[in-house]
């Protein structure tokens, strides 16, 4: 990967900080981090495949959140924190 790859890829940590103390919701992550992994634009697939899979969990369990058509119940915090230290540890990698 670049070195712009790889910044890009950095500034999700800040976003992540950002929902953590709670600035910004978690669709706003959701979509920031796609659009930072899009501009970042890794053409490895390996990197590509990894990242989608946990950005579509992110972004399932943020629906089960936000979305009307999400029964009360089905969202899970532990699968949230989980989701969220796969992640860390994927930017980190």
């Amino acid at each position: 990967m670049e070195d712009y790859q790889r910044a890009l890829i950095g500034q999700m940590t800040g976003r992540l900080a950002l929902y953590d103390s709670g600035e910004i919701p978690l669709p706003k992550l959701v979509d920031d981090l796609r659009g930072l992994f899009e501009a970042a634009g890794p053409r490895e697939l390996s990197i590509r495949d990894s990242f989608e899979e946990l950005w579509a969990e992110l972004d399932a369990e943020s629906e089960l959140r936000t979305e009307p058509w999400a029964p009360p119940g089905l969202a899970d915090d532990a699968h949230l924190r989980e989701l969220l230290r796969r992640l860390r540890s994927w930017i980190d990698g």
